[in-house]
């Protein structure tokens, strides 16, 4: 099986595909847009990511609630109980105390930024001979690391409206290498 990285290895290139470009410009700007409006609006773009996330928990708690009580006279159904209620409750504790559930996923937000922040420079470094334009992935790696270490040095004072803005960045930065990565390198 093949991997992406030993793809970009191979000594002939890919056919660059006039659709997949305007693809991955198109959801560029659609990111763009998204980033603006989080960082301008960021108490809004906390709350809208926090009540996201809590209803879904709650759905996916539900459902899996009902798929037990479907599997009941199996063993197994006791251990989906327990799981998937536990899903359900935290995902109702989370549309009841939305600035608990806001604080939660700060912390979570801030260590998936840490995260790929490193993983996207990382990646960008071991695949710059292979990959015209990587220096916008190590860009957007960065404004990823520097917004989790803005949420670290922040948190919990900041939580209510940092949550939205870091969204805003990350939304924004990756948009703009997606843009940037679509159009062609100059020579």
């Amino acid at each position: 099986m093949q991997t992406y990285l030993s793809n970009l290895k191979s000594s002939v290139r890919p056919e660059v595909n006039r659709a997949d470009v305007r693809n991955l410009r198109l959801v560029g700007i659609i990111l763009l847009v998204i980033g603006v409006l989080a960082i301008g609006l960021p108490h809004i773009a906390t709350l809208g990511a926090e009540q996201l996330t809590a209803w879904m928990l709650t759905l996916w708690g539900a459902i899996g609630l009902w798929f037990s009580w479907a599997i009941r006279p199996a063993p197994e159904s006791r251990i989906g109980f327990v799981a998937f209620g536990l899903i359900c409750a935290v995902g109702i504790a989370l549309v009841l105390f939305p600035y608990a559930g806001i604080a939660a996923l700060t912390v979570l937000m801030m260590l998936s930024f840490l995260i790929e922040g490193l993983l996207s420079i990382i990646f960008a470094l071991r695949s710059s001979t292979y990959v015209k334009n990587w220096g916008w992935l190590v860009f957007s790696g960065l404004c990823a690391f520097v917004a989790g270490m803005v949420i670290l040095f922040g948190w919990p004072w900041t939580a209510s409206w940092t949550l939205g803005l870091m969204l805003g960045v990350n939304f924004l930065s990756t948009g703009l290498s997606l843009v940037m990565l679509a159009n062609p390198p100059r020579t």
